[in-house]
């Protein structure tokens, strides 16, 4: 996938990608769950999205509106087929992860945490959608940049690459409160599940539109 009205983050710029998604998702559902401590979250999230960072990158395509990451999108495109890569980066870096947590959490509560929300973790619901579909693994914008229409700048390209290749659109977020911002973008809740930590998980899919 290219596109061209954004920027393309490169290895060079994860240390700024680190930056955003541990600023975005800090005070998360989903990480405020697993990881209860202010403190120890802000210490340990940073390595979780160096981890999901490299991971990614080995089969997802990841923009930004520039270098300085302000904000982000990173997706994967079903039309690239590297499925054998992802599954070899996913056993890889869950490895890498889970020793980075036991590293940085030496009680192993953190790490027990993450295995016992795997399923809130996994995008395994993704395989019971009828055809292809590109799926949005992070999207993500700084505090300072909410309200620029800096969103709408990262996820209005990949949505116009979607219709014009008549691809699905799928996303997760664990945040009650961004299911209005998506329904704007034409994404329907698909399912949602709840399960350990008191989560809810929703799974939303937007159909392609078709060009005018």
């Amino acid at each position: 996938m290219e596109i061209n009205a954004l920027y393309k983050l490169q290895t060079e710029d994860f240390d700024a990608v680190v930056e955003t998604l541990t600023e975005c998702f800090y005070d998360d559902p989903l990480y405020r769950a697993l990881i209860p401590s202010p403190a120890l979250r802000r210490r340990i999230l940073p390595d979780v999205f160096d981890c999901d960072a490299n991971e990614i990158s080995q089969y997802c395509d990841m923009y930004a509106d520039s270098e300085k990451v302000n904000g982000l999108i990173m997706l994967e495109d079903p039309t690239e087929h590297k499925s054998l890569r992802k599954l070899i980066a996913e056993r890889y870096f869950e490895y890498v992860t889970e020793n980075r947590l036991a590293e940085d959490d030496e009680t192993g509560i953190t790490a027990e945490n993450f295995r016992k929300a795997k399923d809130f973790l996994s995008s395994d619901w993704i395989k019971r959608i009828d055809g292809e579909c590109i799926h949005i693994i992070y999207f993500a914008v700084k505090k300072a940049f909410h309200g620029t229409g800096l969103a709408h700048r990262l996820i209005s390209p990949v949505l116009e690459y979607a219709d014009k290749c008549g691809l699905k659109v799928a996303l997760e977020t664990h945040n009650a409160h961004n299911l209005d911002i998506y329904k704007h973008y034409g994404f329907c809740l698909f399912d949602k599940f709840s399960g350990e930590f008191g989560l809810t998980e929703y799974c939303l899919v937007r159909e392609p539109k078709p060009i005018v």
